[in-house]
Parts: structure tokens; sequence; C-alpha cells
């Protein structure tokens, strides 16, 4: 019996993960472009990247350490908003990069996740092609979405394991999941900006695309 719940809360805590990944690249497309709808004045530009990935870096270092000062079962609880809220930030970050390099008319759902991945080092299947410093964008069904959004959950599953450890280890751990979720953040955001430097066209074909191992 008592090893039941720690299954049932695992199956839980992977159940709201994917949930909240799943609409986390919707929110950010909807909320960004309608912010930068309304105000056109405030729409990044090219030489505002650096500032832009070191305010990000910051303030996602902020909320990890943070919440990681929450100590034993109390802390565990705070793992799941604050690795979305963390995530969601990491995204909006690439998005806004991508608008200050010109791309936000191309800023699709399929562009968001396969640079978003890409960044983070992880293989976006065939959603991405990047050859002779142009980028290749497949459409994605609904179904492919949904597989690429599973492997982003394992890769921040990996996340969820160094932030639990870190509940029980409050001011180091506090400390080191702070300056590696900074890191983190940071390494993506320099990457999208690589990525978004890139030609970038569209397939307009929808595939069903068979993922890449890692």
């Amino acid at each position: 019996m008592s090893h039941e719940t720690p299954r049932s809360e695992e199956s839980d805590d992977s159940g709201a993960l994917h949930s909240a990944l799943n609409s986390a690249f919707d929110y950010v497309i909807e909320n960004r472009s309608d912010y930068y709808r309304k105000n056109p004045s405030n729409l990044p530009q090219l030489d505002s990247v650096s500032g832009l990935i070191s305010s990000y870096t910051r303030n996602n270092a902020a909320i990890s350490g943070g919440a990681s000062l929450i100590p034993g079962p109390w802390g565990m609880a705070a793992v799941i908003p604050e690795l979305t809220l963390v995530i969601r930030n990491q995204i909006q970050m690439v998005y806004d990069i991508g608008v200050a390099n010109g791309k936000q008319a191309q800023l699709t759902k399929e562009l968001l996740i396969g640079i978003f991945l890409t960044a983070m080092g992880s293989s976006a299947g065939s959603l991405l092609t990047i050859h002779g410093g142009k980028i290749l964008v497949r459409r994605a069904s609904l179904q492919v979405i949904q597989k690429i959004i599973a492997m982003l959950g394992g890769r921040v599953t990996q996340q969820v394991i160094k932030s639990t450890v870190s509940k029980w280890l409050p001011f180091v751990g506090a400390a080191a999941m702070a300056t590696w979720t900074g890191y983190m953040t940071k390494n993506i955001g320099e990457k999208a900006n690589e990525l978004f430097k890139l030609e970038i066209e569209d397939d307009p074909q929808t595939l069903d695309i068979e993922l890449k191992p890692e």
C-alpha cells in the first residue's frame, strides 16, 4: 500500500506538467502577439537582445532559487508551478528574440517549438531542417505536436528531479538551482538568437514526423 501513493502523485504531476507545456506555446503566441499589436512601440529591436536575455536569465534564476528555499514536502508542492513559470518565461524569451530578429510574422507554433527544443539541445525530430544557413519549417499535425510536447516533458522531468533534490538541501540547493536555471535560460536565449538569424522558410505539408532519438 505504501508504494501506491507516490506513483499516483508522480502520475498526477506528470499530467499537470504535460498539460502546462501543451498550453504554454499557445499562451505565449497569443499573449505576446496581442501585446505587441497593442504596444508597437515596445517591439524589441536587434540591439536589445543581449539585455533581453539577461533580464529573463535574472528573473528565472530568482524564481528557481526562491522556490528552492521552500524545504521538504512544502517545497515539493511548488515544483510544478515553479518549472511551469520558468519554462513559459523561456518560451516567451524565445518569442521575443524572434520578434527582435524581424521574424514575428513567421512565429508559428511549429517554429517556436522547434527553435525552443533545438536551443535546449534536444532533437525537434524533422520539425525543423537546418541546412546551408536556412531553416525549413514543416507543418505538423496535432498528433505530431503532442509527440513533441511529450518529448519535451521528458526533458523537463530531469529538471523536476533536480528541483526535488534541492528541497531537502534548502540553502545549498537554492543557490545551485538558481545558478543552473540561469545558465540554462541564458544558453537557450543565445542559441535561439543564432537560429533566428538564419533565413526561415515554411514547408506547407502536414507530416507525421518520426522523432529522431536523442
